[in-house]
Protein backbone atom coordinates (compact mmCIF):
# COMPACT_ATOMS: atom_id res chain seq x y z
CA UNK A 1 0.00 0.00 0.00
CA UNK A 2 1.49 3.35 -1.01
CA UNK A 3 0.91 6.32 1.20
CA UNK A 4 2.14 9.45 -0.51
CA UNK A 5 2.97 12.68 1.29
CA UNK A 6 0.32 14.66 -0.60
CA UNK A 7 -2.45 12.67 1.04
CA UNK A 8 -1.00 12.90 4.54
CA UNK A 9 -0.89 16.69 4.48
CA UNK A 10 -4.59 16.89 3.67
CA UNK A 11 -5.80 14.67 6.52
CA UNK A 12 -6.58 16.09 9.95
CA UNK A 13 -6.61 13.95 13.10
CA UNK A 14 -8.05 15.40 16.30
CA UNK A 15 -10.21 14.49 19.29
CA UNK A 16 -8.15 11.39 20.08
CA UNK A 17 -9.49 9.35 22.99
CA UNK A 18 -8.72 8.03 25.49
CA UNK A 19 -6.57 10.81 26.83
CA UNK A 20 -6.12 12.25 30.29
CA UNK A 21 -5.40 15.97 30.73
CA UNK A 22 -4.53 16.48 27.07
CA UNK A 23 -2.25 13.43 27.02
CA UNK A 24 -0.23 14.58 30.02
CA UNK A 25 -1.03 11.39 31.94
CA UNK A 26 -1.51 7.83 30.73
CA UNK A 27 -4.98 6.33 30.45
CA UNK A 28 -5.19 3.25 32.65
CA UNK A 29 -6.48 -0.19 31.76
CA UNK A 30 -6.12 -3.74 33.06
CA UNK A 31 -4.03 -6.50 31.45
CA UNK A 32 -6.35 -8.57 29.27
CA UNK A 33 -8.48 -5.56 28.29
CA UNK A 34 -8.77 -4.21 24.78
CA UNK A 35 -7.68 -0.61 24.23
CA UNK A 36 -10.31 1.12 22.10
CA UNK A 37 -8.97 4.26 20.44
CA UNK A 38 -11.21 6.79 18.70
CA UNK A 39 -10.44 9.96 16.78
CA UNK A 40 -12.01 12.48 14.44
CA UNK A 41 -10.29 12.02 11.07
CA UNK A 42 -11.24 14.09 8.05
CA UNK A 43 -9.99 15.81 4.92
CA UNK A 44 -11.07 18.53 2.55
CA UNK A 45 -13.27 17.51 -0.34
CA UNK A 46 -14.87 14.13 -0.88
CA UNK A 47 -11.83 11.86 -1.12
CA UNK A 48 -11.87 8.58 0.79
CA UNK A 49 -9.62 8.22 3.83
CA UNK A 50 -7.87 5.18 5.26
CA UNK A 51 -6.42 5.00 8.76
CA UNK A 52 -4.47 2.60 10.93
CA UNK A 53 -3.69 2.46 14.61
CA UNK A 54 0.00 1.85 15.33
CA UNK A 55 0.74 0.46 18.79
CA UNK A 56 3.51 -1.18 20.80
CA UNK A 57 4.77 -1.76 24.32
CA UNK A 58 6.78 1.31 25.27
CA UNK A 59 10.07 -0.60 25.54
CA UNK A 60 9.70 -2.31 22.14
CA UNK A 61 10.92 -0.91 18.84
CA UNK A 62 8.52 -2.65 16.44
CA UNK A 63 5.08 -1.18 15.88
CA UNK A 64 2.03 -3.37 15.32
CA UNK A 65 -0.70 -2.11 13.01
CA UNK A 66 -4.47 -2.43 13.44
CA UNK A 67 -7.02 -1.08 10.95
CA UNK A 68 -9.30 1.76 11.97
CA UNK A 69 -12.91 1.83 10.83
CA UNK A 70 -15.27 4.72 10.21
CA UNK A 71 -17.99 4.50 12.87
CA UNK A 72 -20.02 7.66 12.26
CA UNK A 73 -19.53 10.83 10.25
CA UNK A 74 -15.81 11.66 10.78
CA UNK A 75 -15.35 9.47 13.89
CA UNK A 76 -13.00 6.49 13.51
CA UNK A 77 -12.23 3.63 15.88
CA UNK A 78 -9.48 1.05 16.24
CA UNK A 79 -8.41 -1.33 18.96
CA UNK A 80 -5.57 -3.49 20.18
CA UNK A 81 -5.20 -6.05 22.98
CA UNK A 82 -3.41 -5.22 26.21
CA UNK A 83 -1.88 -8.63 26.65
CA UNK A 84 0.41 -8.01 29.62
CA UNK A 85 0.84 -5.42 32.35
CA UNK A 86 2.92 -2.44 31.26
CA UNK A 87 2.91 0.81 29.38
CA UNK A 88 1.74 0.88 25.78
CA UNK A 89 2.02 3.71 23.27
CA UNK A 90 -0.03 4.34 20.14
CA UNK A 91 -0.30 6.71 17.26
CA UNK A 92 -2.69 7.10 14.34
CA UNK A 93 -1.66 7.22 10.69
CA UNK A 94 -4.27 8.40 8.19
CA UNK A 95 -4.10 9.35 4.53
CA UNK A 96 -6.19 10.18 1.48
CA UNK A 97 -6.74 6.79 -0.14
CA UNK A 98 -6.67 7.48 -3.87
CA UNK A 99 -7.43 3.88 -4.82
CA UNK A 100 -10.54 3.70 -2.61
CA UNK A 101 -11.68 7.06 -4.00
CA UNK A 102 -11.21 5.83 -7.58
CA UNK A 103 -13.03 2.57 -6.81
CA UNK A 104 -16.00 4.36 -5.22
CA UNK A 105 -16.29 6.73 -8.17
CA UNK A 106 -15.94 3.88 -10.68
CA UNK A 107 -18.75 1.96 -8.98
CA UNK A 108 -21.02 5.01 -9.22
CA UNK A 109 -20.31 5.28 -12.96
CA UNK A 110 -20.92 1.56 -13.52
CA UNK A 111 -24.18 1.72 -11.56
CA UNK A 112 -25.24 4.68 -13.72
CA UNK A 113 -24.33 2.64 -16.84
CA UNK A 114 -21.81 5.24 -18.00
CA UNK A 115 -18.81 4.50 -20.19
CA UNK A 116 -15.92 3.66 -17.84
CA UNK A 117 -13.14 2.97 -20.37
CA UNK A 118 -11.14 6.07 -19.40
CA UNK A 119 -11.63 5.45 -15.67
CA UNK A 120 -10.29 1.91 -16.09
CA UNK A 121 -7.17 3.30 -17.79
CA UNK A 122 -6.75 5.81 -14.95
CA UNK A 123 -7.15 3.03 -12.38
Amino acid sequence: MTRNNEGRKRVIIEGVEPQVDGGRFPAKRVAGDVAVIEADIFTDGHDMISAVLLHRKSHEDRWSESPMKLIDNDRWSGQFPLEVLGRYVFTIDAWVDHFRTWHRDLKKRVDAQQDVALQLVIG
